[in-house]
């Protein structure tokens, strides 16, 4: 029977973070020679499961160090989710070379924000950070989720799970929240180690160069099974409102407006990037739906549960304990048909981003 779909390389849906790293290194090696080729990696201070060293990677595609249209891909923000942004990351590594025959483009990649949760299969960081609530402002004090402290102590129960928790105590959860390290979505007491890392790259003469900024942030979790949805998180009557509307059309589905699967959150990521960009970009979040929201709070209330239980937190961890499985699984779907799925959708979207810079 002949094939409907195009042929698509689905090797870089790796097994664990070090073979998704391999990937992502060998393909990048193949374009050392452009002008504009930069490859920075940062350690982590911890290693992970099998001792391997980790690290967060910034690599810089162009022909020129400093291009005027820059495409940023950020992978790993959520951990575990890394292994769905690292393979769009080395899919879009085959087309690079391609892509770049505008001189006027730059690619930069940011591989494995959070290495560790990536390798030790978590969602936060290893000091317990969910860095997508980790962007807040710590001199102005530590915002109070009240909604998140009446629950917090029910969450903490295994006995109990979520029955009879309505969407706006869902959404109060899920909003972030700065009172409890040991809970879920903790936003930390200040800066993560990513955080820091971003922090230091951020008056790069690359961002304050370029014309246009278009950032992508690859996550998995919400949203309708392998479909990838658009997100800004950009404020009404901005810039970079404005700019995810013309760029991506009606694909973008703003959170302000509750037109998004993501209710508004507090600490994201975004906010570094809005700040960074100013006028000039906009940021958005590649949001690739696996199952359903009620069963993705389940498999994290029970991961974090066996977390806690793990002596010295994550040195005794059983990488293939049913709880972790489950939250890998969740976040990871194994088949190919949702795989293929997402790397055609983030060539599509991806593709809008250049044209949005480019006729901009």
């Amino acid at each position: 029977m002949a094939a409907l779909l195009p042929a698509l390389d689905l090797s870089a849906f790796a097994s664990d973070y070090r073979q998704a790293r391999k990937t992502f290194l060998n393909r990048a090696e193949n374009l050392r020679s452009l002008a504009g080729f930069d490859w920075i990696q940062h350690r982590h201070p911890q290693a992970g499961p099998d001792g391997t060293a980790l690290h967060s990677d910034w690599l810089l595609l162009s022909q020129s160090p400093n291009p005027e249209q820059l495409l940023v891909l950020i992978s790993g923000t959520h951990g575990v989710e890394g292994f769905v942004g690292s393979a769009v990351q080395s899919d879009i590594l085959a087309e690079a070379a391609s892509l770049l025959e505008n001189p006027k483009l730059g690619i930069l990649m940011i591989h494995a924000l959070n290495p560790w949760g990536f390798a030790w299969l978590r969602r936060c960081d290893h000091e317990g950070i969910d860095l997508n609530r980790n962007f807040i402002d710590f001199k102005a004090g530590l915002p109070n989720n009240g909604a998140y402290a009446s629950m917090h102590r029910l969450l903490s129960r295994a006995d109990e799970g979520l029955n009879g928790f309505d969407n706006a105590a869902l959404d109060g959860i899920t909003r972030g929240q700065y009172q409890y390290p040991n809970g879920l979505y903790f936003g930390g007491h200040g800066p993560s180690w990513s955080r820091e890392w971003l922090e230091s790259r951020k008056q790069s003469s690359l961002f304050q160069k370029a014309r246009h900024i278009a950032v992508i942030d690859l996550h998995t979790g919400l949203g309708p099974y392998g479909y990838g949805e658009v997100i800004s998180d950009h404020p009404q009557n901005t810039a970079g409102f404005e700019l995810a509307r013309q760029w991506y059309g009606a694909n973008a589905m703003s959170s302000a407006l509750g037109e998004s699967v993501s209710a508004p959150k507090i600490g994201l990521l975004d906010y570094f990037w809005h700040r960074l960009m100013g006028d000039r970009g906009s940021f958005v979040t590649l949001e690739f739906g696996t199952y359903a929201a009620d069963e993705m709070l389940h498999v994290l209330i029970d991961e974090q549960r066996y977390h806690r239980q793990c002596r010295d937190g994550h040195i005794n961890r059983d990488q293939n304990h049913p709880a972790v499985a489950a939250l890998r699984d969740f976040f990871y779907p194994q088949d190919t048909n949702w795989q293929q799925s997402v790397l055609l959708r983030a060539r599509q979207v991806i593709t809008l981003a250049l044209e949005g810079m480019a006729n901009s």
